[in-house]
């Protein structure tokens, strides 16, 4: 039996993205309040987060909403799914109707294979499907929910071919 191959573990320099690969990138994690005026003293003001009102088109709340939908960014940011700088992170912040949610982290993966190879190394290494193993589709939409092995929710998204590889979409695609 051929031996498997593992990375090397602890203490593992950070990788560099591949060209053409963003397979395991966080894009943005999403975090919910009850009550936000609360929310956003206790961010802005231990951590230093900026936010700023998502745009209704955007997917946010109403203009001047009594539950706006934020962008919380520890570094500069826009009106997008992640952050302008390496190293930054943009977090999605809403109004939670019910309990409010764990934090859930927004991840890319292969693009070049289907959903379900992803979901299958998962479960071998211990997560789990949250839900149904979506119908594979081209476009924006080929995404589905897993927990890792200590429950974690990922929010696993599938970047489409129609990618444009030549236009860096922030500085993860810069060389």
């Amino acid at each position: 039996m051929a031996e498997e191959k593992t990375n090397v573990y602890p203490y593992r320099p950070p990788k560099k993205y591949p060209k053409k690969d963003l397979h395991g990138r966080p894009r943005v994690m999403q975090m919910q309040y009850k009550d936000f005026k609360r929310f956003q003293k206790f961010y802005v003001n231990v951590f230093g987060w900026d936010m700023f009102e998502l745009p209704e088109t955007a997917g946010g709340a109403k203009k001047g909403s009594e539950f706006p939908t934020v962008v919380a960014a520890t570094g500069p940011s826009y009106e997008t799914w992640e952050g302008l700088n390496p190293g930054h992170m943009n977090c999605t912040v809403s109004h939670a109707e019910g309990e409010v949610a764990p934090p859930t982290m927004f991840m890319e993966i292969h693009m070049d294979r289907p959903v379900a190879e992803t979901v299958k190394e998962i479960i071998k290494y211990g997560g789990s499907i949250d839900g149904e193993l979506p119908e594979e589709t081209e476009g924006w939409a080929a995404s589905c929910f897993v927990k890792d092995p200590s429950g974690n929710v990922l929010f696993l998204w599938k970047c489409p071919p129609s990618r444009t590889w030549e236009e860096p979409e922030c500085g993860y695609d810069e060389e």
